[in-house]
């Protein structure tokens, strides 16, 4: 287990991840949005967390806190690759997403009562058009924002020097 490289535990909790969230949704039929995603962010910390710790017990004499915060960005870097793949795959597998979103835009906009029924239309196509390219673009951001958040910090802890 001292040898597992971060690439290497960045394709395990990636693939846990996906794992977890097929599960939910396929088999509990539970909503991708909402307090289920926190089972997948706990995975991901869990992931991120253990590949710090891995690297800290193989006794390295280059504990600082860039080696510390590359170690976990190789790590994340995975995972957000691994999550931007299976967010494209998994909304267009299931385009009924997209159709309860646009439904629940237009009815946004009809009580707001300032458009036209052509504006609502072409809202709606819109969104039709950019909603999977979104979903990608916001999964990959948001791995990488807790990614970091997470990697530095754990660096920072694990760097510090022990009198």
């Amino acid at each position: 287990m001292k040898n597992i490289t971060a690439k290497y535990i960045g394709l395990i909790t990636g693939f846990l991840m996906i794992l977890a969230e097929i599960i939910l949704f396929y088999k509990f039929k539970l909503p991708v949005n909402g307090k289920t995603q926190f089972i997948g962010y706990s995975i991901f910390i869990v992931g991120l967390v253990g590949s710090l710790l891995i690297y800290k017990s193989n006794n390295r004499t280059d504990e600082n806190l860039k080696n510390y915060f590359s170690q976990g960005f190789k790590t994340f870097i995975v995972v957000a690759l691994l999550m931007a793949v299976y967010a494209f795959i998994f909304y267009k597998l299931n385009p009924q997403i997209l159709e309860t979103a646009i439904i629940e835009s237009d009815k946004m906009v009809i009580q707001n009562g300032d458009h036209t029924p052509a504006e609502i239309a072409k809202n709606a196509s819109m969104l039709r058009n950019m909603f999977v390219p979104m979903m990608v673009v916001w999964s990959s951001i948001k791995y990488m924002l807790i990614g970091a958040l997470v990697s530095i910090i754990g660096a920072g802890l694990l760097s510090q020097k022990r009198n």
